[in-house]
């Protein structure tokens, strides 16, 4: 058996394997995961590997029965972030192990802290230093072993000193150790003088002869743009031999590039906690958190995946958007209709009844769970509940499909499971939670959907992982800072002490030099060219130098070196010669987008959706502000593609109070002031859990502090307002629809509907605003459509719209027009109210007769007045949209840019 051992080589290599791209028979390249794993089969060590977080829970377990008994030096760290701070100590303690420490106190303080911990009752299980020191000395017995030979990658003096001690003890047991024979590299043009210089230092100027680039770009897409011409322009043959090197280990950009040009793709996918599957943890614990998240609780309903039904979570997020709580309308009424298509699903079905009782459960368990106070912590069984829960949502989902993130899932939730295990603790604090989570989701997930193609092209993720020549080398985002080097956390007191126990850690010299090896001997197995890639900018970010940029500077600041080529030169020239080929590039025909104009003509069909629809009070202002508007949102039922969102603070607000008014306000009598404050301030509390959750969490703690006092002395007011008048309320939160001539027909929800003895009806609308300039100015200038709407529709009696009045919650202020008997702070206005809802119906009906005609108008565009009709009731406006999510099918967004 042969191996080829490099300290980058646990992962994707190049070449794959031994002899020469003809395959090879009891060999392999492997890195020191690998040649440990290939040690312990022929040792017979083999057996469970644990997951880190339940080692760093063991070591927690250990440190925190030292601490009890004394001071160490992590004490009061300990006390402060228990896992963090065993985290730390263990990766220390590892690194010590790795380089031969044998527990043993060496005089220095720490260490003897820390030999104290391996000497604390609990075993912890074994590491991978642990495995390797156990490997090294069962060499030490002189096994025979089916292992013949180790070619060395990595020179053998730039390894690690754990390494070169296993490297002792396998020659010890008869296997050779063959140090990798220097590449000759390429014998003429730049690359060979680049090499050359790696070498020897010695300088020789450049010619661009294309052998060895420098390619230059503002953006990663356009460095991805210029590579995927230049792989495209070349042979099958000449793509066979091409060596990708991509330090960040992602290639999807680089990938749609190679698709659209139908090459092979790399399929590199660096690992990531922030997969969609993998948040379902942490979302799973934030939602168990009092107060309820509830946008935790959003979150984990629209996943792609989410863990109960597809339908039951549209419908629950639906209701979170609407009223963010739980115990609201909103929510109840969830929970019915979504029972209601459970039955109808199973009406056939003989255990109809067990099936639905089960899934609710199952459902309710994810959405509905038992809140824990994050100052309390949360009960160790609840929190092993959670974990197996998402454990078993993974293993159900996966269905015996393997998808590799789903399992990655469940691997994590089992670790989280066994780590609170070997803590041992009744109750968890919300940090050590946070920070389990962390740990089991540290190692991330690679993107299962993106995979390499059939073909030639290949890619490793790092120059280690380059063992043998390569043709054509491509060094992806060749830029800085590169490799860092782990700086060791040790005094030179406590190194030297460490050295007198046997103890030797790599130094930051050893690991620089090793790092700078890595990266000449990239340019040294290039054959026939080397590519680097750097562009400009890095996300928003500008990009630093690499450091073998810096090394190969003095060769590269020759006048004569013109070896650098912009990618943006794709863009000026049709037929570019880069890294000695000739990119072949062909004009495409240019389309224009629509371009922006007043009138665009509509299809046929829009008479039809015209036909039998119902408008609102918001329709209205937006027909008002837009006739196009009107039509995209209205009629046509466009909109941007947000399905649910939690609404802000403010729009809580004023739900909270519309909502309390609604309960407190009863139906049929005359308010009283006193009742109506003591009824608001007791419902207060619980209605913000059912229907406006997202205040109790802390950044709103102010918001809903005053708000706790305002709304129920803001109902008291209005209350004793109408008491004094002696009106009396019809009702609250009334649902009105009335059809008018012409064929409108409107419908609305009325705050509340009142009635004077002798006046008659009249509307008051309730707003949670921070000012009351825009409501002033609405009554002021003949503009309030709202209250003329609910106006005309309160009362069906009526031919004319009724009095109304906006009662303004935050500055407890009842306006409406002088000579109301609503009004309490008189406005003056230019028109009536049923004046305003003459010119609301007006200004429907011209723009809706237009709509039937097939045109519609696109506001604030050039010309576009034109084309307004003759009889508005409101002057159509002339300037753009101040906001529209609609600019972009109008075009007056491109117009203005």
């Amino acid at each position: 058996m042969q191996i080829y051992f490099g300290v980058g080589c646990d992962g994707a290599v190049f070449p794959d394997f031994p002899g020469q791209g003809q395959g090879a028979v009891d060999a392999s390249v492997v890195g020191p995961r690998g040649l440990l794993r290939a040690l312990e089969i022929q040792l017979g060590l083999t057996g469970p590997i644990s997951n880190e977080a339940v080692r760093v829970a063991a070591y927690a377990k250990k440190i925190q029965s030292l601490s009890s008994r004394g001071s160490c030096f992590f004490s009061e760290s300990f006390d402060s972030d228990p896992w963090a701070t065993a985290q730390t100590l263990l990766a220390w303690r590892d690194d010590l192990i790795a380089a031969g420490w044998d527990r043993s106190p060496t005089g220095a303080k720490r260490i003897d802290d820390l030999a104290s911990i391996e000497n604390e009752g609990l075993v912890i299980p074994a590491g991978f230093a642990d495995r390797l020191c156990l490997a090294i000395g069962s060499l030490r017995t002189s096994p025979k072993l089916a292992l013949q030979e180790v070619h060395l990658v990595t020179p053998r003096e730039l390894l690690p000193p754990q390494y070169q001690r296993l490297l002792i003890a396998l020659e010890a047991c008869n296997v050779a150790i063959i140090e990798s024979k220097a590449y000759e590299g390429s014998r003429e043009g730049d690359l060979s003088r680049a090499q050359n210089f790696i070498s020897t230092g010695k300088i020789e100027p450049l010619t661009a002869d294309g052998t060895f680039v420098m390619l230059e770009a503002d953006t990663s897409l356009m460095a991805a743009e210029a590579i995927a011409d230049w792989l495209a322009s070349g042979t099958d043959d000449e793509l066979s031999d091409t060596l990708v090197v991509d330090p960040d280990g992602d290639t999807a950009l680089l990938d749609q590039a190679l698709a659209a040009r139908g090459l092979p793709l790399l399929g590199q996918s660096a690992p990531s906690p922030w997969r969609g599957a993998l948040q379902v943890l942490p979302m799973a614990f934030a939602a168990s958190w009092a107060p309820f998240n509830a946008n935790a609780l959003l979150d984990l309903l629209l996943l792609p995946r989410p863990p109960i039904g597809k339908y039951a979570a549209h419908v629950l997020a639906y209701a979170l958007s609407r009223e963010p709580g739980q115990g609201g309308g909103a929510w109840t009424r969830a929970w019915a209709k979504i029972e209601t298509n459970l039955q109808d699903r199973f009406k056939d079905s003989d255990v109809a009844e067990k099936e639905i009782a089960e899934r609710l459960k199952r459902w309710k368990e994810w959405t509905t769970p038992t809140s824990h106070r994050r100052t309390e912590g949360m009960p160790a069984s609840v929190a092993r509940t959670i974990a197996g829960r998402v454990g078993n949502w993974a293993i159900q989902t996966d269905g015996g499909k393997g998808d590799p993130l789903l399992l990655s899932v469940a691997t994590a939730a089992s670790a989280m499971g066994d780590a609170i295990e070997m803590l041992g603790q009744d109750v968890l604090p919300a940090l050590t939670i946070d920070r389990l989570i962390e740990q089991v989701l540290a190692e991330g997930a690679t993107n299962p959907g993106h995979v390499a193609t059939a073909g030639g092209l290949r890619s490793v993720a790092g120059p280690d992982a380059v063992w043998a020549p390569a043709r054509r080398i491509i060094w992806w985002n060749f830029r800085g800072p590169g490799d860092r080097i782990r700086p060791a956390p040790w005094s030179k007191r406590e190194l030297e002490a460490l050295a007198s126990a046997g103890c030797t850690l790599e130094s930051s010299a050893q690991q620089a030099a090793r790092i700078s090896w890595n990266y000449a001997n990239v340019v040294k197995m290039a054959h026939e060219r080397i590519i680097f890639v750097r562009p400009a900018l890095s996300g928003n970010e500008e990009t630093t130098s690499h450091p073998l940029a810096h090394q190969l500077q003095p060769l590269l600041i020759k006048p004569s070196s013109k070896i650098s080529w912009r990618a943006e030169t794709l863009l000026d020239d049709a037929s570019p010669t880069f890294a000695g080929r000739k990119l072949a590039r062909e004009p495409i025909s240019v389309i224009q987008p629509p371009q922006v104009r007043g009138q665009w003509s509509l299809p046929e069909t829009i008479a039809s959706k015209l036909q039998d629809r119902k408008e609102s009070a918001t329709s209205f202002e937006r027909l008002i502000d837009c006739q196009m508007r009107w039509l995209l949102i209205d009629v046509l039922r466009l909109s941007p593609g947000r399905f649910a969102e939690i609404p802000g603070a403010d729009q809580l607000l004023g739900n909270l109070a519309h909502e309390i008014a609604n309960q407190v306000f009863q139906a049929g009598v005359t308010p009283v002031s006193d009742i109506v404050r003591v009824q608001a301030s007791d419902k207060f509390d619980d209605l913000v859990s059912a229907i406006a959750a997202p205040l109790l969490q802390p950044e709103f703690a102010a918001e809903l502090a005053r708000a706790k006092v305002k709304v129920p002395q803001a109902l008291a007011h209005l209350s004793r307002i109408l008491e004094k008048r002696g009106i009396e309320l019809v009702g609250t939160e009334l649902e009105r629809d009335m059809d008018f001539a012409d064929g409108l027909s409107v419908t609305g929800r009325l705050d509340m509907v009142v009635r004077h003895p002798s006046d008659g009806v009249g509307v008051v609308d309730l707003k949670w605003t921070k000012s009351d300039k825009r409501r002033r100015a609405e009554l002021k200038d003949g503009n309030a459509i709202q209250l003329a709407t609910y106006g005309a529709i309160a009362d069906g009696s009526e031919t004319s719209a009724v009095t109304g009045a906006y009662y303004l919650l935050n500055q407890r202020r009842l306006i409406a027009p002088t000579g109301s008997f609503l009004a309490d702070d008189e406005i003056e206005p230019t028109r009536s109210l049923s004046d305003t809802w003459d010119a609301v119906v007006a200004t429907w009906k011209g723009w809706r007769d237009l709509a039937q005609q097939g045109i519609a108008v696109a506001a604030g565009v050039e010309g576009a007045e034109a084309h307004f009709p003759s009889d508005l009731g409101f002057e159509a406006k002339k300037e753009p949209c101040t906001y529209c999510e609609m600019t972009g099918l109008c075009r007056v967004a491109a117009e203005n840019n």
